[in-house]
């Protein structure tokens, strides 16, 4: 039975990838969707498991900040490095690099496994966390593959490549579930990765997702869409999933 449950994740992945690449025209209403779960993920499930106390620190602050503030860096260095740039002759047409997608599309990928390795450490302890566990990365796992191929498809990816990360998205909790089943992490290592996976919702959110959102509808549709995004995560949030 449990092992049927782990499988789950994987359903509600595609499910949210499929929402986002059927959306064609209305596409600006998934990227302001999307961009608003970021930040509600960011701030109201991430940052309050980011304020534990114990946590190791550089130079008296927490390192999982440290590391939110890094990824955040990194994203905009490598987007700068990789990606073309308009020129005074293009009339500042819109940035579009497949590499950055990739790269985000991966974190969410990356982030999509450590879900998984949680809900397999969560039947160690007990069925009934193992299942709460689930219930969150079920409805996380919706907007991580929603916004997984917005992101692809944000940066002008293929539909093939983009299913492709959505469906390497959907396998990763189902692998690290069942690996999570036979591993023991420290709680130290979750938080850490959790404040990088942080910086770098917080840089797409604010350099992609929102930013396309406008472009594509008016400022009315696009403060709406991201509000529900936001509203939605904080809902999910103050339900205790």
């Amino acid at each position: 039975m449990i092992a049927a449950l782990k499988i789950l994740p994987f359903f509600t992945t595609m499910l949210g990838g499929a929402v986002a690449l059927r959306a064609h025209r209305r596409l600006h209403l998934v990227y302001g969707l999307a961009g608003g779960a970021m930040l509600g993920l960011v701030a109201f499930h991430l940052l309050p498991e980011l304020s534990s106390v114990g946590l190791p620190t550089v130079g008296s602050v927490p390192l999982p900040y440290i590391l939110l503030a890094v990824a955040f860096l990194l994203m905009f260095a490598l987007e700068e490095l990789i990606g073309p740039h308009p020129t005074d002759d293009d009339s500042g047409g819109e940035h579009r690099h497949p590499h950055v997608g990739l790269i985000g599309a991966g974190a969410l990928v990356a982030h999509s496994f450590i879900d998984g390795l949680a809900i397999g450490i969560g039947f160690q302890v007990s069925d009934a966390i193992g299942l709460a566990i689930l219930i969150a990365v079920l409805a996380h796992d919706f907007a991580d593959g929603m916004t997984t191929a917005s992101i692809m498809r944000r940066h002008g990816n293929t539909a093939r490549r983009t299913w492709a990360l959505v469906f390497a998205g959907a396998i990763a909790p189902v692998i690290g579930a069942f690996l999570g089943g036979a591993l023991h992490l420290s709680e130290a290592w979750i938080l850490g990765y959790a404040g990088f996976f942080a910086g770098t919702l917080i840089y797409f959110a604010t350099r992609d997702m929102i930013p396309a959102a406008r472009q594509g509808g008016t400022v009315a549709t696009a403060f709406v869409t991201v509000t529900a995004g936001v509203v939605l995560m904080w809902a999910l949030a103050a339900a205790g999933i």
